[in-house]
């Protein structure tokens, strides 16, 4: 998409602007004229930028206007992320001047020993090319009639209908809400209880049946003196809804000819006053409180006992409207979606002479996940394909999404508003959620460290703070489940839907290749390679040559629970063959060495090689990852120690790790910028660190120590900690004394250890007082 285009291209926008405080300037004359050669190409391409990113505003509906447009973005995209790459590699360069304390002393890497310039002929080569290269896409935008501002909304998206305004009910057509209904019922007959205003949201994402249930409701609720149904939709605009209100009023001339606010309100006022109405906001997008009081002012005249059931994808709307308990629509079960879509897709009783088709229609109606609207799309594709092959070839596929937008562009519209409707920070985060596995759990602390290594979080942020911000947003807008749970601080975890995760996979395209030994389809334009779930052993497998091609790939990740062997050298082939990655995530797979050669990748943010349990020893080198943000090396209970360096790691935010070393060392203390520290199932830890002094950890956030036995205390010091888990450490005997003075924490829990429980509980805890001012504060036996 080129919406998706557009993103990426602010992004990289974000680096060129500090792209000049990168470069290490010497005196010489040379090197000064190198440098504001190389400053200058970058400041055009910056220009150049900013011009492809107004007209992108415009390009988005074009994309499939025709191939060479395609080809178009393509071409730009492929391009802005070469600008991005070099950016990063020069940036790590600086950044590794800092960690080395030698700013003029060596030069970047593109220099070699003799020679004086700053840049190498190679680098201000690869600056300018890519100038040209963005110059020359530019130049063809006017081919495509692209021109640089904002497209305005055509008159026909403003126009005001009236579809809907009777709400009709085909009933037969309508299977698996009669419950939802009766239960929405109930809570309106017990509006007697209510003085003000009763409002009762349906909250449920997009193809789930809020509006039809709406319907259900409107036709058979009774003992109300008047029934009004308003179709909001995506722009509020309370003239609009003040025009439909009064379309069921004896006063429709007078509003069909007056645009005067006050008029109608006035009009309104008289039409609602002293009557115990029910009125259906339908389809309501509109999540600032104000403009919701204002509408609330203008309904409070009706008599007591009325009611405004409001439908809408959002929480944050339910939670500003509603006067009761909002009502969740869930999926429907797979049995009433087999009903659904039987009755579109045969003759009555005509599946009884199609058994085959019948079981693999079965297969088709699961893979909807329970959405009705996804239903009868198929339903309707399939009406009159009797093909036992065509059925197969579509309960095969992976995606329907696509699909679906060649047959009914409507339907596909109704799913993906959702997306369009998100601010553009948080489309690509979307998005990027397709290279989690469909159905598995979304974790915050995981995904959050992902969205930031892709760069879709803002630089110099609290990582989990902002990640858990952009995770519960999408939670509002019903584009990710409710959390299964809460349990600490900016920590939950939930699951997304899956045709939502088909949209997602759909938005990406080309630049994500899911993958396996018998799929191995990517191209020179994919950036994320997922390797599905696979129960062969990768041991005495060759590395695929198909997946060179993508070498300028982000990702590479495995599926979760592979539990298999793989060769150290088909590790070595994703390092050598994958130079760009940010994101490598190897947990539960199996290996005793981890190659040096991962040193390499400088682009690098996030790594996992979590639940080995064969992997003894890591490779120094991992420590000139300077960009590594995340390193997860839990549950790998046969790891000797860190690497000896590990304090060079001077980027590093999240550390989650399992060791057999009794001391984390002295040196640790010097990772400055962490700040979530987790030790899991150390058995031999008898202390933190050898020094006890912490006032280098001044980042540290969060701090979780969990079946660490040996572990009697920790260390004195900590000024900045906000949430400390302390669980199965039966020897752990105290807390540090400074606790009754660190303020900044704000949640404690202490979970089976029993000497902690025994000392700090509240009820008869000898030192409860040095914990009591902590604000979340949970002791367990």
């Amino acid at each position: 998409m080129a919406e998706i285009m557009l993103l990426i291209a602010k992004s990289t926008l974000g680096k060129i602007a500090s792209f000049t405080g990168d470069l290490i300037i010497s005196s010489v004359t040379k090197e000064m004229k190198a440098v504001m050669s190389v400053k200058k190409d970058v400041e055009n391409i910056g220009n150049k930028l900013e011009a492809i990113c107004a007209v992108l505003e415009d390009a988005d509906e074009r994309q499939y206007v025709n191939n060479a447009f395609h080809i178009w973005i393509r071409n730009l995209k492929r391009v802005v992320y070469d600008i991005d790459d070099l950016l990063d590699e020069v940036a790590f360069d600086a950044l590794k001047h800092r960690v080395n304390g030698s700013h003029l002393s060596s030069l970047l890497r593109y220099i070699s020993p003799s020679s004086n310039l700053l840049f190498s002929l190679q680098l201000s080569h690869k600056i300018r090319d890519l100038r040209e290269n963005l110059e020359n896409i530019v130049a063809n935008r006017n081919e495509f009639g692209l021109t640089e501002h904002l497209v305005e909304r055509s008159a026909d998206e403003d126009n005001w209908s009236t579809f809907n305004r009777v709400p009709v009910v085909n009933r037969p057509d309508i299977v698996g809400r009669c419950i939802a209904e009766k239960e929405i019922l109930e809570k309106i007959g017990a509006v007697r209880k209510y003085d003000n205003l009763y409002v009762l949201p349906i909250v449920g994402m997009g193809g789930i049946g809020k509006t039809v249930l709406a319907k259900l409701v409107y036709c058979d609720v009774k003992h109300f003196d008047v029934k009004v149904w308003v179709s909001v939709s995506e722009k509020f605009d309370m003239n609009k809804i003040i025009k439909g209100i009064l379309e069921y009023s004896h006063i429709r001339s007078c509003c069909s000819v007056s645009n005067n606010v006050e008029m109608g309100l006035r009009q309104v006022n008289k039409f609602l006053s002293r009557k115990k109405y029910f009125l259906v906001l339908d389809d309501v997008w509109e999540d600032k409180i104000d403009e919701w009081r204002k509408l609330r002012n203008i309904l409070a005249v009706g008599k007591k006992g009325s009611v405004v059931l409001v439908t809408t994808r959002k929480r944050q709307v339910a939670s500003i409207t509603k006067t009761v308990d909002t009502y969740y629509l869930d999926c429907l079960p797979n049995d009433v979606c087999w009903d659904i879509f039987k009755q579109l897709a045969f003759e009555k009783d005509e599946e009884k002479r199609y058994p085959n088709l019948t079981g693999i229609g079965l297969s088709i109606v699961e893979k909807c996940h329970g959405v009705p609207t996804v239903v009868k799309s198929l339903g309707k594709i399939l009406r009159n394909e009797r093909d036992n092959q065509e059925w197969h070839r579509i309960a095969q596929m992976d995606n329907f999404i696509e699909l679906i937008h060649q047959h009914d562009v409507k339907v596909l519209k109704t799913l993906e508003i959702s997306y369009h409707k998100l601010p553009s920070h948080l489309k690509l985060c979307f998005a990027y959620l397709s290279l989690c596995f469909k159905g598995t759990d979304l974790k915050t602390n995981y995904v959050s460290y992902m969205w930031s290594a892709l760069g879709l979080l803002p630089q110099n942020e609290d990582i989990e703070l902002m990640g858990y911000s952009y995770f519960m947003k999408l939670v509002s807008d019903s584009l990710l489940l409710e959390p299964s749970s809460h349990s600490i601080g900016n920590y939950c975890e939930c699951k997304m839907h899956g045709i939502w995760h088909d949209l997602a996979v759909n938005i990406l395209g080309e630049e994500l290749a899911i993958v396996n030994f018998d799929k191995l389809a990517v191209t020179e334009f994919t950036r994320h390679i997922v390797w599905e779930l696979s129960f062969d052993s990768f041991k005495d497998k060759i590395f695929p040559q198909e997946l060179r091609i993508a070498r300028k790939a982000r990702t590479f990740r495995f599926g979760y629970n592979m539990k298999t062997c793989i060769s150290k050298s088909f590790l070595e082939e994703i390092i050598s063959n994958f130079r760009f990655l940010r994101l490598l995530d190897l947990r539960t797979l199996w290996f005793e060495d981890l190659p040096k050669s991962i040193g390499n990748l400088k682009h690098l943010r996030f790594l996992d090689i979590s639940e080995n349990p064969y992997i003894k020893s890591l490779p120094n080198t991992i420590c000139k990852l300077l960009n590594l943000e995340a390193f997860h090396v839990s549950y790998c209970e046969k790891l000797q120690k860190l690497p000896k360096d590990i304090y060079q790691l001077q980027s590093l935010k999240k550390l989650s790790m399992t060791t057999c070393q009794v001391s984390l060392g002295t040196r640790f203390i010097e990772l400055s910028f962490l700040q979530s520290l987790t030790l899991r199932s150390c058995k031999g830890l008898t202390s933190m660190w050898d020094d006890d002094n912490v006032r280098h950890l001044n980042s540290l956030r969060t701090l979780n120590i969990i079946d660490c036995p040996k572990l009697t205390c920790l260390p004195n010091w900590f000024t900045s900690l906000k949430e400390i888990t302390i669980s199965d450490c039966p020897n752990m005997s105290c807390l540090p004394a400074t606790f009754r003075h660190l303020t900044s924490l704000k949640r404690l829990y202490i979970e089976r250890c029993s000497l902690l429980s025994t000392r700090y509980n509240a009820q008869d805890g000898h030192d409860y007082s040095l914990v009591r001012h902590i604000p979340e504060l949970w002791i367990t036996w």
